[in-house]
């Protein structure tokens, strides 16, 4: 018998993203609790077995249950905050141009950006987070990415990076507040991650920590 017979199959990397997304929509519905959440992350990262995957998806993902009226959106940072499931766009791509999102914006529960040539700014300082989970799939090549957020919200890198220079700063997480996920793949690019406090003084952010 071939022993290469009785190997599990690995999954891809598109599986893990793919599977990593839906179990995020969970969250953002409530159906999924952040402890289990970071559990089955770490399986669907770790494991070299597709069955595991598919196990994950067919426990967790084969009932839908009907989408009750959503909240408004809340601050990024707001510990305790309800959230509300956004309605996810098309993907924002630019070639040897740039992408900016700054001020009070609301951040969506997925977004997709594919850059080539290309920078990408967002700042989330003053922004409203749609999900408990934000998650930014990056494609990009020869791209300059940055990324600032306020301190409290933490920032999980797994992108895959070839050629690329990346620089992560980030903070422990404050209970309830929003986390951010960077997925996809860049090459020949800059990643930056940075925390910072709002602009102002009078910021929203500000106001909640009481300074």
């Amino acid at each position: 018998m071939n022993p290469s017979m009785n190997r599990p199959m690995q999954p891809r990397d598109e599986d893990r993203e793919q599977l990593q997304a839906d179990l995020t929509r969970l969250v953002g519905a409530g159906r999924l609790q952040f402890e289990e959440f970071d559990r089955l992350t770490e399986v669907v990262w770790s494991t070299r077995d597709k069955a595991v995957l598919d196990r994950i998806r067919a426990q967790y993902l084969t009932y839908h249950a009907p989408q009750a009226q959503p909240p408004q959106p809340v601050p990024m940072a707001q510990p305790g905050a309800q959230y509300v499931r956004p309605v996810e766009g098309q993907p924002a791509v630019s070639t040897m141009g740039n992408i900016r999102r700054t001020g009070t914006w609301t951040v969506p529960e997925y977004s997709v950006f594919r850059l080539t040539g290309s920078s990408l700014h967002l700042d989330l300082r003053l922004a409203n987070a749609a999900a408990p989970v934000c998650t930014f799939e990056i494609q990009a090549a020869m791209s300059s990415i940055e990324i600032i957020v306020p301190p409290g919200v933490f920032v999980e890198n797994r992108i895959k990076d070839l050629f690329s220079t990346v620089n992560i700063q980030t903070t422990q997480p404050l209970p309830g507040a929003p986390r951010v996920v960077l997925t996809g793949s860049i090459k020949g690019s800059g990643l930056s991650v940075q925390t910072k406090q709002a602009p102002s003084q009078n910021s929203l952010w500000n106001r909640l920590l009481g300074n």
